[in-house]
């Protein structure tokens, strides 16, 4: 990823908003296929 210059011009933060997005579906699909594929087997702590 591209570092930000010191002074943020509108071209540099829409491309790094546009970068954001993607890494938020990214993230969205990962937890997506986890909750399919991986739900039976995760056992969470049981609070006592």
């Amino acid at each position: 990823m591209a570092a930000l210059s010191g002074g943020v011009n509108c071209e540099e933060f829409a491309e790094f908003r546009k970068l954001l997005k993607v890494m938020r579906t990214i993230d969205d699909r990962i937890l997506e296929v986890f909750d399919e594929r991986c739900q039976i087997h995760f056992k969470p702590l049981k609070n006592e």
